[in-house]
């Protein structure tokens, strides 16, 4: 069955091409002072929303280099490097890079989770570049002199088994947004890097080519292709 997404305001749903239809499967609304979309749904999780004022996100800053993120990405004292997180969602990752004093543009292929995460980075004050459209077109299309150094990828791969263990946010993007063309993507950003490629999975995951480096946290591995171009 077809999920109806619907807008509870008239230049939301102008915005993004949505009916104004707040009985819909998810209604994207504003509501606490933040712009979330709401699973009206029975036993629907909490609405989703993006807050980077939250305690992960400033667990994760404080953090800084010791981050295996930020060791994959090639981030030192002295070295700042630039990034394009071409598989955004909703900019955990590419937030706390650019906290970490890297230059980011994000890219997100959603207009929804584009919106969502335009309103979470608004309300930061984050000056990450956000960019809506086709990764790999995109990443095809730069110049030279415009290729970051680094390309970050968190590709969606096929829908797991339900579990608890499942986010919210994960239960969101995996109905609304379906797997990514991790392949594709994986060639273009091989392509498009400066320096390297770093490829998030979780932690006991199949790699997607043998990597250079890899950098493990406790869920979550960071594979790195060094492109050297």
């Amino acid at each position: 069955m077809k999920l109806r997404i619907g807008a509870a305001e008239p230049a939301l749903a102008d915005a993004l091409g949505l009916p104004l239809d707040t009985k819909a499967d998810f209604v994207l609304e504003h509501a606490a002072g933040r712009l979330q979309l709401r699973d009206t749904r029975d036993a629907a999780p909490g609405p989703l929303y993006v807050d980077f004022s939250s305690h992960d996100a400033a667990r994760r800053r404080d953090a800084g280099r010791r981050l295996p993120l930020a060791r994959a990405a090639g981030v030192k004292v002295d070295v700042r490097p630039s990034v394009l997180d071409a598989t955004a969602g909703l900019g955990r990752d590419a937030y706390t890079l650019a906290a970490l004093g890297c230059r980011v543009t994000a890219l997100e292929r959603s207009a929804l989770f584009a919106a969502l995460l335009r309103d979470g980075l608004d309300r930061a004050g984050s000056d990450i570049q956000l960019v809506l459209g086709d990764s790999c077109e995109y990443m095809a299309s730069l110049p030279g002199a415009d290729r970051p150094d680094v390309v970050y990828l968190d590709p969606m791969f096929p829908e797991r088994r339900k579990t608890a263990a499942v986010k919210k946010e994960m239960q969101y993007m995996q109905e609304l947004l379906g797997e990514d063309d991790a392949t594709a993507l994986f060639a273009a950003a091989r392509n498009c890097a400066r320096q390297r490629v770093v490829v998030k999975r979780p932690v006991h995951a199949p790699e997607l080519a043998p990597p250079n480096h890899a950098f493990e946290g406790k869920t979550v591995r960071f594979d790195v292709y060094l492109t050297g171009s």
